[in-house]
C-alpha cells in the first residue's frame, strides 16, 4: 500500500518566494552587467547582434534596432554577441566590427560589465541609505571584568550620546572612534537606563582583535559589546521554533547564564550541541520558559577547520535605529560602503588563492538560492543590500585575468597597448580553451561544495 504525501500550501509557497527572490536578484546582476557592455559598444560604434539573458533554448526574443534580444531557459548567467567578436570570425562588412574597433574602445566596452556591477551597487547603497536602514543603536550590553570601562564605571544598559565632540547615533560610529584612539583619553556623554546622564572619561588600550578573516589586528579597545538579546527570526522548523519561540521574544537568560550578546550565547548553547537546555524570554511584558536542545552540528570557519556547534536557528539584534541621510549624505556613505566591500571581497579572493581561506568557502548557485531565501524571509532591506553585494563580487571576479572573463579581455587588451599589436589568433584560441576549462571546473567544484553542505 503507497501513502502519497503532497506538499502543504505553505511549503510550496514558502519555496516560491524563495525561487523569485533568487531569479529576481540574479536576473538583475546578470542584466546590469550585460547592459554595461552592450550600452559602451553601442557608444563607440560596434555592433551588437544578441543581448541574452540566461543560455540555452529561448524562452522569447525579439529583434529592434538590429539586435536580437534574448530570454533563455538557464538563467545562470547572459551574453552580448557583437559583430565579429569571435575568433576567426571575419565579418564581410567589417563597419561595426568588434575587432576593428580600436584597443581602447574593446577596452573600455570589456571593462563596462565590471564597472557597470559596481556602480549598481553604489546606486542600491544610495537608495537604501536615502530611504534609511535599521541599524544598531550605541546601547551597553557586556562590559569586560578589569576592562578601561569597567575601571571608568561604565555599565550594562548605559546608551553612548556622544564622544567628545562627536554625536554617537550608531554602534559603528563608537567603534570607529575608540579603534583609532588607542592612549587617549575620551569623554564619553552617557545615558543611563534610569534616564539620568553622566559624563565618564575613558582611555582606551592598545590590543588585539579578530578580523573577518581571522587575522590579527592591533586596534584600541575599552571593553564594551553592544546589548544584544531581542530574537529578529526563527527557522521554520529549527529547534528554537520547536521550543515555542517567537520572533519579537527577548532572550533574558539560558540556564543561569544572563544573556546580553552573542558572546553570551555562544557559551551558554551554541557551544553545547545537543544538551537540553532551559531558555527564559520575555513576551510582551511575561516571562516564558522553555526547553531548547540545540541541533549538533559540524561547520567549518573561513580557514577550513571543523567544529561541532549548537544550531538553534535564530536571529538576533539589538535595539535598533534608522540609519538615514540626505541626498548628498547617502552618496557619500553609499560610496564608503561599496569600497569597504570591494577591500573585503578582494582580500577574500586573494587569499582563497593563496589558501589562507578554505577553498570549500567557495559557493555556487544552491547556496545563492539559499541565501536569497533567508534574506527574503527577514525582509526587502536586506534583499538588496545582499544584492549589492554579489553585483560588487560579480564585478571583481569577472576582472581576474582569466581567458573567457572580461578580465581575460582586458588583460589581452593591455598587452595589445604595450606592444603595438594584437595577440595572435592562435594564442588568443588556446587561451580561451583554457579559460573554459579553468571557469567549467570552477563552477563544477561550486556545485560540489553546495551539494556537500546540503548532505553534511
Amino acid at each position: 500500500m503507497f501513502e502519497l504525501s503532497i506538499l502543504s500550501l505553505d511549503t510550496v509557497l514558502h519555496f516560491g518566494i524563495k525561487m523569485l527572490a533568487f531569479l529576481g536578484g540574479l536576473a538583475a546582476l546578470i542584466f546590469v552587467h550585460e547592459l554595461g557592455h552592450f550600452l559602451v559598444a553601442r557608444k563607440v560604434g560596434v555592433t551588437v547582434e544578441k543581448f541574452s539573458l540566461g543560455f540555452g533554448p529561448e524562452i522569447i526574443s525579439f529583434t529592434r534596432g538590429g539586435t536580437k534580444y534574448l530570454l533563455c531557459w538557464i538563467p545562470l548567467g547572459g551574453y552580448v554577441k557583437m559583430k565579429g567578436e569571435e575568433v576567426g570570425e571575419e565579418p564581410a562588412d567589417e563597419k561595426g566590427s568588434f575587432l576593428a574597433a580600436t584597443v581602447t574602445h574593446r577596452l573600455a566596452i570589456a571593462s563596462a560589465g565590471p564597472l557597470f556591477n559596481i556602480l549598481f551597487a553604489v546606486g542600491i547603497y544610495y537608495c537604501v541609505y536615502l530611504t534609511g536602514v535599521p541599524t544598531l543603536s550605541p546601547v551597553v550590553g557586556v562590559v569586560t571584568a578589569e576592562s578601561p570601562a569597567m575601571a571608568a564605571g561604565l555599565q550594562t544598559g548605559d546608551r553612548i550620546l556622544a564622544i567628545g565632540g562627536d554625536k554617537i547615533l550608531y554602534w559603528e560610529q563608537l567603534q570607529k572612534i575608540v579603534r583609532v584612539s588607542p592612549g587617549r583619553s575620551l569623554n564619553f556623554q552617557v545615558e543611563r537606563s534610569s534616564g539620568s546622564l553622566a559624563d565618564i572619561a575613558i582611555t582606551p588600550v592598545s590590543g588585539q582583535t579578530t578580523d573577518v578573516f581571522g587575522d590579527q589586528e592591533n586596534t584600541g579597545l575599552i571593553g564594551i559589546t553592544p546589548l544584544v538579546r531581542n530574537i529578529t527570526y526563527v527557522k521554520v522548523g529549527s529547534p528554537a521554533d520547536q521550543a515555542g519561540i517567537r520572533a519579537g521574544d527577548t532572550l533574558l537568560a539560558v540556564d543561569d547564564a544572563t544573556i546580553l550578546g552573542w558572546g553570551d550565547l555562544k557559551k551558554a548553547a551554541i557551544d553545547k550541541p545537543g544538551q537540553a537546555l532551559t531558555f527564559r524570554v520575555r513576551r510582551d511584558g511575561t516571562e516564558i520558559v522553555t526547553t531548547l536542545t540545540p541541533e549538533s552540528k559540524i561547520v567549518k570557519d573561513i580557514a577550513g577547520k571543523s567544529a561541532e556547534v549548537g544550531m538553534l536557528g535564530i536571529g538576533m539584534a539589538g535595539e535598533m535605529v534608522t540609519e538615514k541621510y540626505g541626498v548628498f549624505g547617502a552618496f557619500k556613505r553609499a560610496y564608503e560602503e561599496t569600497g569597504r566591500l570591494i577591500y573585503l571581497i578582494a582580500v577574500s579572493i586573494k587569499k582563497i588563492f593563496t589558501g589562507s581561506i578554505s577553498a570549500d568557502a567557495i559557493g555556487g548557485p544552491i547556496l545563492i538560492f539559499q541565501i536569497y531565501g533567508e534574506q527574503a524571509e527577514q525582509g526587502f532591506n536586506g534583499l538588496v543590500r545582499l544584492t549589492a553585494l554579489l553585483s560588487i563580487n560579480l564585478g571583481l571576479i569577472n576582472l581576474l585575468p582569466i581567458p573567457v572573463l572580461d578580465g581575460g579581455h582586458i588583460f589581452f587588451f593591455l598587452i595589445e597597448l604595450l606592444r603595438g599589436k594584437p595577440v595572435s589568433e592562435r594564442n588568443r584560441a588556446r587561451a580561451q580553451q583554457v579559460g573554459l576549462f579553468m571557469l567549467l571546473s570552477l563552477m563544477a567544484f561550486a556545485f560540489y561544495n553546495d551539494i556537500m553542505r546540503i548532505i553534511t
